[in-house]
């Protein structure tokens, strides 16, 4: 299995453990839609991060001396795309800050985690 699924698996687990246990403890306070939004938020930009990581690895093994500028573009995909899915989320979908934050912190430990048990 490569390296990116299993870190994309890890994510959502975090996501869902994280949803399961703040619901369970404060199931008045938190909307369980905007800790799942904020952690979809963390793994679709995981996504797009995977697959321009991806498209750079092709590019590198045919030779190509620009296929760092498809991680950079990755990077700045991600930031973008993270800050228009935060404004929907805040503006359209009227989600409360804070479980958006939690989700999207689960989804980050998962990441971290999942890159430490995957890598090398």
């Amino acid at each position: 299995m490569r390296a990116e699924y299993k870190i994309i698996g890890y994510q959502l687990a975090f996501v869902v453990v994280a949803a399961l246990v703040v619901n369970s403890m404060y199931p008045d306070m938190f909307s369980l839609r905007g800790l799942l939004y904020g952690g979809f938020v963390s793994v679709f930009t995981s996504a797009i991060m995977a697959y321009r990581i991806a498209q750079a690895a092709k590019k590198a093994e045919l030779g190509s001396e620009k296929s760092s500028l498809y991680v950079y573009l990755g990077a700045i995909e991600r930031l973008c795309v993270a800050i228009v899915l935060f404004g929907l989320g805040f503006m359209w979908l009227n989600l409360n800050p804070l479980p958006i934050v939690i989700g999207l912190m689960a989804g980050q430990v998962g990441f971290m985690i999942g890159a430490f048990k995957v890598k090398d």
